[in-house]
């Protein structure tokens, strides 16, 4: 009889110890970063080294209600809505039509890339990001 007491108070003290540590007020986790998938659309020409260059995507999704993350933007007489430029795309995803996924912070305001070392430098003014994380995507 004293082990099945012992037993219980054990088990007792277990759930207790489980109902305190869960409640809290912390809230559901939210991300220091954006979640989308979009689609590249061109790069920027402004360095001698390619790899510098800012690479345009158009947002299409987001896993919450569509959000206005870009700017709108006229490329070779197309309009795409929702446009941010970024140079932290891996080599895999620098093709023009290559579907994105990315995890990104929003970095500065629309602005126009400066001290380009190329003659007729191609400059969009968009919102530039910075990609936490990035992989192909389906959609």
């Amino acid at each position: 009889m004293r082990v099945n007491k012992n037993l219980a108070i054990l088990t007792l003290s277990i759930i207790v110890c489980f109902i305190v540590a869960s409640c809290n007020r912390m809230g559901p986790f939210k991300p220091s970063y954006f979640v989308a998938s979009g689609t590249a659309i061109g790069k920027e020409t402004c360095n001698a080294d390619t790899v510098k260059d800012y690479w345009l995507i158009e947002i299409a999704s987001s896993p919450l209600v569509r959000q206005q993350y870009g700017d709108t933007l006229t490329l070779n007489g197309i309009k795409y809505f929702n446009v941010i430029k970024t140079t932290g795309l891996p080599a895999v995803l620098k093709t023009i039509g290559q579907k994105v996924g990315i995890d990104f912070k929003m970095a500065s305001a629309a602005t126009l890339t400066a001290n380009c070392s190329v003659n007729n430098p191609i400059i969009y003014k968009l919102k530039v990001v910075e990609v936490v994380n990035s992989g192909h995507s389906l959609f």
